[in-house]
């Protein structure tokens, strides 16, 4: 509802804050804990040119190319969360023998035999009241890199050890609850 005099004033003035998230791997159940940014990947399509005598026109091209997915988390001692993505993607690719392939089935969140190195990924976005207001879902996400992790004597102990990992996925879906 616009305010009198107003014109074009928002039915919800408050801004979004980007602090104010929870992100949840099926795949990586300490994940949600330890996570400290997210992206909302970015979408582009193609375009068709189209000539003519003067100059190109464009067209909308057909497919939707959408950006990674990718996230920022704190390592915990144990290494919990960036092992998780570490064994996760070398199950994927079997880089020693088949058998860690078979691995990917006992893995949490796995979708069985057919599927097993996708997992369901889900961003949910929390309003200025902290309440769950928009719900991503990410359908099929695997991971494509994992960032290295930097040991150094220089560096404080007050400053947490972070990685990053990035996810390709088939599409995601924007739920406003």
């Amino acid at each position: 509802m616009a305010l009198p005099g107003v014109p074009h004033t928002p039915a919800n003035p408050n801004i979004l804050h980007p602090n104010k998230f929870i992100v949840s791997f099926k795949a990586l159940p300490t994940i949600e804990y330890w996570a400290q940014s997210v992206n909302l990947p970015g979408l582009s399509s193609g375009e068709v040119p189209r000539q003519t005598p003067f100059i190109d026109l464009y067209s909308p091209g057909e497919k939707l190319i959408i950006n990674p997915f990718s996230m920022t988390f704190m390592v915990d001692e144990d290494l919990k969360g960036w092992l998780e993505i570490y064994t996760w993607m070398r199950e994927m690719t079997f880089p020693k023998n088949f058998t860690e392939y078979t691995q990917l089935n006992k893995r949490p969140g796995a979708f069985g035999a057919t599927m097993p190195q996708f997992s369901d990924a889900t961003l949910v976005i929390l309003d200025s009241k902290q309440n769950p207001h928009i719900r991503v879902s990410f359908k099929n996400c695997f991971p494509t890199q994992l960032t290295d992790l930097l040991f150094a004597a220089s560096s404080s102990p007050d400053d947490p050890l972070t990685s990053d990992a990035v996810f390709r996925f088939d599409l995601y879906e924007i739920e406003v609850l």
